[in-house]
C-alpha cells in the first residue's frame, strides 16, 4: 500500500507540473488540493510543498486573505530544501510579511549563497525592513556582480537613495533602469513619484516669506544642496560665506534665490556640480544674474580658503570610508561563500586557510576576528549535526 501511496502522489505532482506548462490554474488547485486531502503525506515535506504551492496560487487570484490564515502558523516538517525556503520567501514578500521572508532568504542563501537574485531580495527584505545599512551592503555587492545590468537591483537601490532624501541619485539610478527596462511599469511609476517628490522639495526649499533676504538666503541654499544630495558640510560652508559676505556688504536685490544659486555654486564648484546653466534653471534665475552674484561673493569673501581645506579632508574620509565599505562588502562575500560549503572541510583550520587565501587580513586583530567567527560557525553546524 505504501509503494501505491507514494506513487499516487509522484503522479499528482507531475499533474501540477503539467497543469502548469499548459498555464491552467482550475487544473493546478485541484492536483494540489487531491495532494493535501490524502492522508499520507501529512507532517510531511510534500504537505509543506502544497501548501505553499497552492499558497501562492490563491496570492495570484487575490486570495490573500486565505494565505494569511494558512500561513498563520507555519512550520516546516523536516529539513526544508532551496526550492521549498525560496518559493516561501517569495510568498512571505508577496504578503509583506517582511520578517518571515528575511528568514527564509537567509537560510536559503546559506544553501545557495551564489544565487544574486535571492541577495537581491534580500536586500529589498531589509530595505522595507528600515536596516538601510544592511540593505546598501547587499544591493550595491548585488549590483556590482551583475555590472549594473539588472533593473530590479537599480529600482531598490534608488529607492534607498530616495529614503535618504538623495533624490537626484535616485532619479539617476531609474532613469539608468528605465533604459533597461523601457516598458516596466513599476520602473515608470517610481521615476514619476521621485520626480514629483523632488519638484514638491524643490518649490518647498525655494518658498519664503517676508524675512530679510539675508536670513533667507542660507536657508534656501542649505535646502537645495540637501536636495542635491550634497553633506551637511557643504550646508556649514555656506553658511560661513554667507555670513563673512554678510558681514561685508549688504545683498542687494529682493531675489534671495540668485544669491542662494551663487552660494551653491560656490561651495560645490570644486566637486561634482551642476553648471552654472543647470543651476540657475534648477533655481528658476537667469545664468548672467547668477554669475553677477557669484562674482559679487567671491570678490568679498575668499572661498577658496573655505571651500578647498574642507576639501581635502572630505576627500581623505571619503576614500577611507569607501576603502572600508569596499573590504567589509569582500569579507562578507568570501564568508557568505564558505558558509554554504562547511561540509567540504575538515576542520575550523581548513576553512580558515580556504578563507585567508581570499583576503589577507590586515592585521592580527582581524585575523584572529576571523578565525574566532569561523570557530562559531563550525561549533554551530556541529551542534546542528546533533540534533
Amino acid at each position: 500500500m505504501e509503494g501505491a501511496s507514494s506513487d499516487k502522489i509522484d503522479w499528482l505532482w507531475k499533474q501540477v507540473d503539467k497543469a502548469r506548462e499548459e498555464r491552467n490554474g482550475d487544473a493546478v488547485r485541484e492536483s494540489l488540493e487531491r495532494l493535501l486531502s490524502d492522508p499520507s503525506i501529512r507532517d510531511t515535506s510534500d504537505e509543506d510543498l502544497a501548501v505553499i504551492n497552492l499558497s501562492q496560487l490563491d496570492l495570484d487570484e487575490g486570495r490573500s486573505r486565505e494565505v494569511a490564515l494558512r500561513l498563520a502558523d507555519f512550520r516546516w516538517h523536516g529539513v526544508p530544501g532551496p526550492a521549498g525556503l525560496l518559493l516561501l520567501a517569495d510568498v512571505y514578500l508577496r504578503l509583506e510579511w517582511f520578517p518571515q521572508a528575511k528568514d527564509a532568504l537567509e537560510e536559503y542563501l546559506e544553501l545557495i549563497p551564489e544565487d544574486l537574485d535571492a541577495r537581491r531580495k534580500l536586500g529589498l527584505v531589509h530595505l522595507m525592513l528600515n536596516d538601510d545599512d544592511q540593505a546598501q551592503r547587499l544591493l550595491l555587492a548585488t549590483a556590482r556582480r551583475e555590472k549594473y545590468r539588472i533593473p530590479d537591483t537599480l529600482t531598490y537601490l534608488a529607492m534607498l537613495e530616495a529614503k535618504a532624501g538623495r533624490l537626484e541619485e535616485s532619479l539617476h539610478l531609474l532613469l539608468q533602469a528605465r533604459e533597461l527596462a523601457p516598458f516596466d511599469e513599476k520602473i515608470e511609476h517610481t521615476l514619476l513619484r521621485i520626480e514629483s517628490l523632488r519638484v514638491s522639495l524643490k518649490r518647498r526649499a525655494l518658498h519664503h516669506d517676508d524675512l530679510p533676504i539675508e536670513d533667507l538666503v542660507p536657508g534656501m541654499a542649505s535646502g537645495m544642496l540637501e536636495l542635491h544630495g550634497y553633506s551637511r558640510d557643504k550646508s556649514r560652508q555656506a553658511m560661513e560665506i554667507w555670513n563673512r559676505f554678510c558681514s561685508r556688504q549688504t545683498p542687494a536685490g529682493r531675489k534671495p534665490a540668485i544669491w542662494a544659486a551663487a552660494l551653491e555654486y560656490a561651495v560645490t564648484k570644486y566637486g561634482p556640480h551642476f553648471t552654472q546653466k543647470q543651476l540657475a534653471d534648477e533655481y528658476g534665475v537667469s545664468t548672467t544674474q547668477l554669475g553677477e552674484h557669484y562674482h559679487s561673493i567671491s570678490q568679498a569673501v575668499d572661498v577658496d580658503s573655505i571651500v578647498r581645506d574642507d576639501l581635502l579632508g572630505e576627500t581623505e574620509r571619503a576614500g577611507q570610508g569607501l576603502q572600508d565599505l569596499v573590504r567589509r562588502e569582500e569579507m562578507a562575500e568570501v564568508i557568505a561563500s564558505v558558509t554554504g560549503r562547511l561540509e567540504n572541510f575538515q576542520g575550523p583550520g581548513e576553512v580558515c586557510s580556504w578563507v585567508f587565501q581570499r583576503i589577507d587580513p590586515i592585521n592580527e586583530a582581524e585575523r584572529r576576528e576571523i578565525e574566532d567567527f569561523i570557530g562559531y560557525l563550525w561549533k554551530r553546524k556541529a551542534g546542528s549535526g546533533r540534533q
